[in-house]
């Protein structure tokens, strides 16, 4: 019986010798898990890399599974600068917050449309940073972490005049300074006009984030520092 094909995408790839590459690959059933190629040659060569969905057969029992097939199924988008960066950094949250072979059907779909998002960046259709943010709130409701844009910690509904920290094991506390319940309310709706909404949404989704990241440092982070 044909090993089955499915759809993937590239995180990460590193050399395993001089034939072999050991990829990070995103699936929709599997989710994330880690997989041996060998690197064709001549005109079979395929250019391996992220940003591109290919169909792929695995075979393996163990944890660390080989690629038997793997072909093109779109073409890869062609990003750079910010943009590119901002890919990198996709990738990256994935790779360290999605658990090994856990099924990923809703954040392949993200995952898909957030890099179509990409495209329409690199064309100047729409804005990066909304992107970016709508991504990373997402990924958090996969992970089982939703934030309430709607209702704070004790149940009310937030108020557009009044002012909100955030608590991990809470959510959403009403105090005398913070993050304004008007711009709260904005990111919930994807409403990204203002550019304090946009800040205030880095700021928390950021805030939100480093616990789960822990001390090391996103490697595509300091790319943008760079840039």
């Amino acid at each position: 019986m044909q090993p089955e094909l499915w759809p993937a995408y590239i995180l990460h790839s590193r050399p395993l010798g001089e034939s072999k590459l050991i990829l990070q690959l995103l699936l929709p059933e599997q989710g994330r898990l880690s997989a041996v190629v060998r690197k064709k040659q001549g005109k079979q060569r395929l250019a391996l890399q992220p940003f591109q969905e290919f169909m792929l057969q695995l075979v393996g029992r163990s944890e660390l599974k080989t690629v038997s097939t793997i072909d093109e199924a779109a073409p890869a988008l062609v990003l750079t600068g910010k943009v590119l960066y901002s890919g990198l950094y996709l990738n990256e949250l994935v790779c360290r917050l999605w658990p090994d072979n856990l099924a990923a059907e809703q954040l392949f779909y993200l995952y898909q449309q957030c890099l179509q998002q990409l495209a329409a960046v690199q064309q100047g259709v729409v804005e990066l940073e909304p992107c970016l943010r709508e991504f990373e709130f997402a990924l958090l409701t996969e992970l089982g972490q939703p934030i309430d844009w709607q209702y704070d910690s004790a149940g009310g509904a937030l108020n557009a005049h009044a002012y909100y920290q955030w608590y991990s094991e809470q959510g959403f506390v009403q105090m005398a300074k913070g993050y304004r319940g008007e711009v709260l309310l904005n990111i919930g709706l994807k409403q990204w006009q203002c550019d304090e909404t946009k800040r205030s949404a880095k700021q928390l989704s950021r805030q939100i984030l480093a616990p789960l990241l822990g001390s090391k440092p996103l490697a595509s982070r300091a790319l943008f520092a760079g840039s």
